[in-house]
């Protein structure tokens, strides 16, 4: 929605074409055109047909937001999510890895695309449990850290086929699968992981952020405002962490 406030034309990838088709008719009463590419983001294929939609449909494409990656519920599971003694080490290794290919297969699927367009902006979006350890996060840490890295070095990759990378680390959002499962629904998550989100509640100065919050923040950055940013690391946790 923040892309398409700014005049983008939109690519929306998932698996629930109905999910998608939600989203499509709220940014085309923005004026904006939006079209949906389904697939999975671990699958070569798929992110290659996404792109080339991207391509048919509008001509070319100039941003990429790899938003999606590993499954919330394994994340939340016990054996993933919990005291570092009782967690299960090859199911957190098999959610990184995971994860980790979900955020970069889409960018490597885009980038031939973006070098034809002379350039563009990749903006990953992750957990600031890369940037901030938290106690019970082993799996989120080791992947969104990981990812926090590779961007840095993609960015350096890249930089002179001026394809711009950087990243943007959240915490708990509202109205986000998280915050539902948190707080909408009985038994989704443990009882000492909702006590953390609700810390999160209580000690956020600017509150918890919206959904439009963080969009807000990576439209800017795939924004011809931010051409010379490229290798940053935003958190915009309203004043919960600081770098």
């Amino acid at each position: 929605m923040a892309l398409a406030g700014r005049g983008a034309h939109v690519v929306i990838n998932g698996r629930s074409a109905e999910k998608a088709a939600a989203a499509i008719a709220e940014i085309e009463a923005l004026g904006a055109k939006a079209v949906f590419a389904p697939g999975d983001v671990r699958d070569k294929a798929d992110m290659e047909a996404a792109v080339e939609t991207a391509v048919q449909t509008f001509g070319g494409l100039d941003i990429v937001v790899p938003n999606a990656g590993g499954s919330d519920d394994e994340a939340r599971s016990p054996e993933v999510r919990g005291p570092f003694p009782g967690i299960d080490l090859e199911q957190v290794a098999g959610f990184v890895g995971r994860a980790l290919l979900g955020k970069l297969r889409v960018v490597q699927a885009a980038i031939p695309a973006l070098r034809q367009r002379g350039g563009g902006s990749v903006v990953f979006v992750t957990s600031e449990g890369g940037r901030v350890p938290t106690p019970g996060q082993t799996g989120i840490s080791a992947f969104s850290a990981g990812l926090i890295q590779v961007s840095k070095l993609l960015s350096r990759e890249l930089a002179p086929e001026k394809i711009r990378v950087n990243c943007v680390c959240v915490t708990l959002v509202r109205n986000s699968p998280s915050w539902e499962a948190a707080f909408e629904r009985e038994g989704a998550v443990s009882e000492h992981h909702r006590k953390q989100y609700q810390r999160v509640i209580q000690r956020s100065p600017l509150g918890v952020a919206a959904p439009a919050d963080i969009g807000n923040v990576v439209a800017f950055l795939a924004s011809s405002d931010a051409d010379y940013l490229t290798g940053a690391v935003l958190s915009p946790t309203g004043g919960l962490t600081l770098h």
